[in-house]
């Protein structure tokens, strides 16, 4: 069998990724011996072998296997007296740092992400490394202040069931300070253009509070900059009951289906050129009235992949980008592949829609085009079939109404952001000026979170499923890949077919 260049760099991507995942689960010396055994498997293959194209092919594809478990490990804090971390454990340390990242507000605290720029005690130098930092909530700290810090480091820990310090590690952060002395030197130390996006960012979010009451406020909050925090427990136990809780979460697995139905909406009028390039700029506006977060900009990576591979009709184009685009991400930051969800949510939804999502239309031709139905209940179901054991995995439990539910929720949601934001940017204009869009913006969301609560309130609407094994999560991707497999071969097959008798 002869395989198209295409495939070759899909395998070899998927074989560096699948190395890094796999050496996520395995200590230094296993990982060694994993190393060191596909390298040397590699070597032995390329020489003894080297007439056989195939074992020439695998040599390549255990190398890229390689590559990935080496990338995991080289991934380590820097332990010279340079990074702040190399101080955790000390009695008391007098430090200073920028807040690097928006504050995180939670009930009764805040934790603040600062980067290390000087240490004072015990010994005076010039530092860096990231230190997470809790806080009582006042007096309030922004992003760019610079602080004078003194108390004591620690690393995070980790148990069997959850490694805080790897969770922290994807983003560089090895130290942590509970309840510090803090004293403000300074402010606007930062990224410019980055503190004027989060102060655009509050003042937005302050504007729709003004014409939006609760909930719907705190809903749109969630749609529009992923502000989780202010929707009430009540609800946020009805989103995850009700399968939706992906809608509040920035991460690809919303902006892929949202762009997805926007896209299909917007095709049929202007065209898939011009009605991609509309979803682009969408998507560009997002991430800006976000913040512009690290995470934020992954997911709309891959988001926009999604619709412009559906759009333009490449989808096996599209599959070599997700998983170039995937394979750079975890190059640079490899423990997001195992320890953020919202990559992982990302790169499973986007690769849902861009190898299931065509298919599923066909089977759904029953369902109607009115408002996008199809379009939605197919891109809903794609992204759901990959990431359903994630989901399980992570939430303990499965959502029975969850397609309904997404199916009538959905095709609401991009009108609902659109005119959220226009009542938003209205309001920094001119507060009335909001009053119209902000009235038909509560009532969409009053109709979702009408759907969404009712339905949650269904009985059997959701199952507990404790302690999902890893290992059928596992088993679930072998054969979803086995069925991908099988229907890529018939589909081939048929085109040839047709080809066939059309040239007859």
């Amino acid at each position: 069998m002869k395989l198209h260049r295409s495939q070759i760099l899909q395998m070899s991507l998927l074989a560096f990724l699948f190395g890094t995942g796999v050496a996520g689960f395995f200590g230094p010396a296993q990982s060694r011996i994993l190393f060191f055994s596909a390298l040397i498997l590699a070597i032995v293959l390329a020489t003894t072998f080297w007439k056989v194209r195939l074992l020439w092919l695998f040599a390549g594809i255990l190398l890229a296997f390689a590559f990935g478990v080496w990338n995991w490990h080289n991934f380590t804090p820097a332990s010279d007296s340079g990074n702040i971390a190399f101080y955790n454990g000390s009695k008391i340390v007098e430090w200073q740092g920028v807040v690097t990242e928006e504050p995180d507000v939670r009930e009764g605290k805040v934790n603040l992400t600062i980067s290390a720029k000087k240490i004072v005690q015990p010994k005076h130098m010039e530092i860096s490394g990231k230190v997470l930092v809790t806080l009582s909530r006042f007096p309030e700290y922004r992003y760019g202040d610079l602080l004078a810090i003194r108390g004591k480091l620690e690393a995070p820990g980790s148990d069997e069931d959850f490694s805080y310090r790897d969770y922290l590690a994807k983003d560089r952060i090895y130290s942590l300070s509970g309840y510090p002395k803090i004293e403000k030197l300074g402010s606007d130390q930062a990224n410019f253009i980055k503190s004027k996006l989060l102060e655009l960012k509050a003042a937005f979010v302050e504007k729709l509070s003004l014409v939006l009451p609760e909930p719907q406020n705190a809903f749109l909050a969630g749609l529009l900059v992923g502000a989780k925090r202010a929707i009430p427990k009540y609800l946020s136990d009805a989103f995850k009951t009700a399968g939706v809780s992906h809608i509040v979460a920035i991460s690809g697995f919303n902006i892929s289906i949202i762009t997805r139905i926007l896209g299909s909406m917007l095709q049929r009028k202007l065209g898939p050129r011009f009605s991609s390039a509309v979803v682009v700029l969408v998507v560009l506006g997002f991430v800006i009235i976000t913040g512009a977060q690290a995470s934020v900009v992954r997911a709309a990576v891959m988001g926009v992949l999604a619709v412009l591979a559906l759009n333009l009709g490449r989808s096996g184009f599209a599959g070599n980008v997700l998983l170039a685009t995937a394979a750079l991400m975890v190059l640079f930051s490899p423990l997001v592949l195992v320890f953020d969800v919202g990559f992982q949510l990302s790169f499973l939804a986007t690769a849902g829609l861009v190898f299931l999502s065509e298919g599923m239309e066909r089977i759904l031709r029953f369902v109607p085009e009115w408002l996008e139905l199809r379009a939605s209940l197919a891109s809903t179901l794609s992204a759901q079939i990959f990431v359903l054991p994630l989901l399980i995995y992570n939430f303990d439990q499965l959502s029975l109404v969850s397609p309904l539910v997404n199916m009538l929720v959905l095709p609401a949601i991009p009108l609902t952001m659109l005119l959220g934001f226009i009542s938003g940017v209205a309001g920094l204009l001119w507060l009335p000026l909001s009053y119209l869009s902000a009235w038909i913006t509560w009532a969409l969301l009053s109709y979702q979170l009408w759907i969404i609560q009712s339905m949650a309130g269904w009985p059997f609407a959701a199952v507990g499923v404790r302690n999902f094994p890893l290992s059928w999560a596992g088993i679930y991707y072998v054969l979803l890949a086995v069925l991908m497999f099988v229907f890529y071969i018939r589909g081939r097959e048929k085109k040839i077919a047709d080809f066939r008798n059309f040239s007859e």
